[in-house]
């Protein structure tokens, strides 16, 4: 046992900084590997399943990958959320131009590319959790 370790009341072993850490920044860069880190497949396979679905859906729908430069506070905001996707989000920028704010699925397809960020950031905080065995 590591000295940054502790056993917990119910005879468990908590998680060193280091692999909280490793965890978190995983899961932030490939979505939702975390689990699969902490031995949950079937979370990894819904999660990344999902999140992959809402940004091809984004892409074929042209939504904006916004830039992480300012272009007013709301924008700001939004390439945070969007960045939660990781280097998905790297890719999406890359791929794809800005989208075209006259397209009829422009909107949709922004909110899905921010539905993934957002999605994956919240897979960061439970895998965090887990990973402190909050949960």
């Amino acid at each position: 046992m590591n000295q940054t370790q502790q056993v917990l009341n119910d005879g468990t072993v908590s998680a060193t900084s280091a692999e909280v850490l490793r965890n978190c920044a995983l899961t932030w860069l490939i979505p939702g590997f975390g689990y699969w880190l902490l031995g949950r497949k079937k979370a990894f396979y819904i999660v990344s399943g999902c999140l992959f679905a809402a940004i091809i859906m984004g892409m074929i729908l042209g939504g904006d990958a916004f830039p992480v430069t300012g272009e007013g506070r709301l924008r700001s905001i939004g390439a945070i959320c969007q960045f939660g996707m990781g280097l998905p989000f790297m890719l999406v920028k890359f791929l794809m131009s800005r989208g075209t704010p006259l397209s009829p699925t422009y909107d949709y397809g922004t909110n899905y590319l921010l539905i993934a960020g957002m999605l994956n950031w919240l897979a960061v905080m439970d895998v965090f959790d887990i990973s402190l065995r909050r949960k």
